[in-house]
């Protein structure tokens, strides 16, 4: 694998994590707030 795929890859990767974690943080505060949420 060449250096620059890998930090294309690495860079993929990096995106996932930022745009994936906060989804996650924010679903999560989101049924623990509203109660509601957890019937969908």
């Amino acid at each position: 694998m060449t250096p620059s795929l890998a930090n294309f890859l690495y860079s993929l990767l990096a995106g996932a994590l930022v745009v994936v974690i906060p989804i996650v943080i924010g679903l999560v505060v989101i049924s623990q707030k509203d109660k509601i949420v957890r019937r969908f």
